[in-house]
């Protein structure tokens, strides 16, 4: 929650890409079962991320399955495909996330990139319907030194990538129920409320902000560490209490096979919240980046695994207040149902 990767010849990069997309999927490549039956299963899913950033790369979009009238946006703005990031981006990075929901026939993944050689953070989520691709909705966060942050790393957390076991499997609407009490945590300065793992830890923009000792954030003031503290405990310290509210939110990708939930929601900041009354430490003072009204739509997914909150990731895009996302004309709503 802090904050909100030279260009190489375009016929070298699009071979030399393209092994390394394959093998970082989940599975690399499109079911043909899926496809006979006219639907898209799991490894379908996964094949079509795959797909789509090949196509990507190669700055064409004549490579999808897209549907006549698919929708594409790009940071909540409409866009035809083969626009803006179609043009600029020159590579993918190894530090990559997938997600699929076969019920719901969404997809998408998260990964660092580069356009024209700069570092920035993808999240990609898709709609296939009947074998086409209907709807694209990208975030793209431009900060070079997020982008690093994150490809520091090395790789995602390994949660990410293991599949969760029967016997801790949670339902779709449990999982996107979780999800939303999380958000409603925030708000109330209370983590109390929330099933958090306590092992769960949060990288939001390529920073860890939980149980990360030694590091001024935000909020550091004295002693005062919040970010060092484990999530709950962070959220309870009302530091977020500049939030005004979070509000439209869509939970687009339940992913039970993974365990994840990835949603797309919007938080909003008058701007005139000026302290953070922290019991026993007395007001922290906002910092500048919230003391004006602003609005920030969050790409946020969490691992859930037996009901719990294991991890928590995600991007963000900087807009004015009461900016919208996009993505408000009517649209069958998903809620993990």
């Amino acid at each position: 929650m802090r904050k909100v990767l030279g260009l190489l010849a375009a016929a070298v990069l699009f071979v030399s890409a393209f092994p390394a997309i394959a093998s970082a999927a989940p599975n690399g490549n499109a079911s043909k079962a899926g496809e006979a039956k006219g639907a898209c299963d799991y490894e379908c899913l996964t094949g079509m991320v795959n797909q789509y950033l090949k196509a990507l790369l190669a700055h064409d979009p004549g490579e999808l399955p897209l549907a006549r009238n698919v929708r594409y946006t790009e940071n909540t703005i409409p866009l035809k495909v083969g626009e803006a990031l179609w043009g600029t981006i020159s590579s993918v990075g190894d530090y990559r996330i997938y997600f699929a929901d076969p019920q719901a026939g969404e997809a998408g993944v998260e990964a660092t990139i580069r356009e024209n050689g700069t570092p920035a953070i993808l999240l990609l989520r898709f709609r296939v319907v009947s074998g086409k691709i209907t709807e694209i909705e990208t975030l793209v966060h431009r900060n070079a030194d997020d982008a690093k942050a994150l490809e520091a790393f090395g790789h995602p957390n390994p949660v990410w990538s293991q599949p969760v076991q029967a016997s801790q499997q949670t339902s779709r609407q449990v999982m996107a129920k979780d999800a939303n009490i999380y958000f409603d945590g925030i708000l109330q300065s209370n983590g109390n409320m929330v099933p958090f793992d306590l092992r769960c830890n949060r990288i939001l923009d390529g920073y860890q902000d939980t149980n990360h000792p030694g590091v001024k954030g935000w909020f550091h003031k004295g002693s005062f560490e919040p970010d060092a503290m484990n999530i709950r405990d962070n959220m309870n310290t009302g530091i977020w209490s500049y939030i005004h509210s979070i509000e439209p939110r869509r939970i687009v990708v339940v992913d039970q096979k993974m365990g994840i939930v990835l949603g797309m929601f919007m938080f909003n900041h008058p701007g005139n919240v000026k302290y953070a009354h922290v019991k026993g430490v007395g007001d922290v003072p906002m910092p500048p980046i919230v003391r004006h009204p602003s609005s920030v739509l969050m790409g946020e997914f969490f691992k859930i695994e037996n009901g719990k909150i294991r991890q928590i990731e995600g991007i963000s895009v900087a807009l004015p207040f009461g900016a919208g996302e996009g993505w408000e004309a009517p649209r069958a709503a998903h809620r993990g149902n």
